[in-house]
């Protein structure tokens, strides 16, 4: 029996907080038809749990229970010995990476696959991977470098898309707060589908394809310098017809500031720029060229007038 399992139970038994021996107590004790039918499937040893009753016994002088009830105990802890296995083994482990606005931050998965985070993203993945698939979840932005498996697809889910490849690298944006999100392909071939429309594209290297959260549309692009993909890499900015707003925010999450746009009237402005390793002053003094507006700092914070 995992030592674990075994203290968590003996916590609670003894009156000290143990949450999850509680949980696995109440569900036996609250369902009692449900573990003994389980014994069957289990097929419980006797010598097993002879020794597991001998080895709770010997600790009588922390745990607190009246004699019937250490058969019980004995049993419980039996049985979940023997049921662990099966609810570990189903259970899949997973992480999550996340990093902070102003920070990059480089993941490697269990594959080989090799993942770049920009900043303000999150990353949950399986510690192990396992069945026919290899699938991750991405909010932000991240490029991905996927070791080949064609055996096993590498799926990543984002908010309303799939991103299917076998083994390749490529760019995926999918902040939470833009209008679009994207996919640019370095090498191979990728297939991206809408989880709305079950829409299928196919993006080979110099494509990309861009969903319209509004519209819930996919539009593939063609003819994509691949050296522009993945800029932020080179810590390089670039806007391509990007509402203010989003550039606000993009400046914000990999400065690591506070921009506020005083003026709402300029929320339906569109900028094209690129901005290559500028300090933020700089990157905002532009902005504020590009739509003739012009900015102050008060108290750290940048506000757009």
């Amino acid at each position: 029996m995992p030592e674990k399992l075994h203290r968590d139970i003996k916590l609670f038994l003894e009156g000290k907080p143990a949450p999850k021996g509680e949980e696995l107590w109440n569900n036996w004790y609250n369902h009692p038809e449900e573990i003994l039918d389980s014994i069957e499937t289990i097929k419980s040893d006797r010598s097993k749990l002879k020794k597991e009753i001998r080895q709770i016994k010997k600790s009588n002088k922390v745990i607190f229970l009246q004699h019937k009830n250490w058969s019980i105990a004995a049993s419980l802890l039996f049985l979940m010995g023997m049921g662990c296995f099966f609810y570990l083994s189903s259970e899949e482990v997973i992480k999550q990476y996340a990093t902070k606005s102003g920070e990059h931050a480089k993941v490697v998965l269990s594959d080989g696959t090799q993942i770049w985070l920009n900043a303000g993203s999150r990353l949950k993945y399986p510690a192990k991977f396992k069945g026919d698939t290899r699938e991750v979840y991405l909010t932000g932005e991240a490029f991905f470098d996927v070791a080949k498996d064609k055996k096993h697809p590498f799926i990543i889910h984002t908010h309303k898309m799939d991103t299917k490849v076998l083994g390749t690298s490529f760019n995926v944006q999918a902040y939470p707060d833009h209008a679009t999100q994207e996919v640019s392909v370095l090498t191979g071939r990728v297939n991206v589908k809408s989880t709305i429309t079950e829409e299928n594209v196919y993006v080979t290297p110099g494509q990309k394809v861009v969903f319209k959260s509004q519209s819930n549309k996919m539009q593939a692009f063609t003819d994509i310098p691949v050296n522009s993909i993945s800029l932020w890499r080179k810590n390089i900015i670039v806007f391509e017809d990007a509402p203010l707003p989003e550039v606000i925010a993009t400046i914000n999450r990999n400065y690591n500031v506070n921009i506020q746009l005083e003026n709402k009237n300029l929320n339906n402005l569109k900028i094209s720029a690129y901005f290559k390793e500028l300090p933020v002053d700089q990157v905002v003094a532009l902005v504020c060229n590009i739509i003739n507006a012009h900015y102050k700092q008060e108290s750290g914070n940048y506000i757009i007038r």
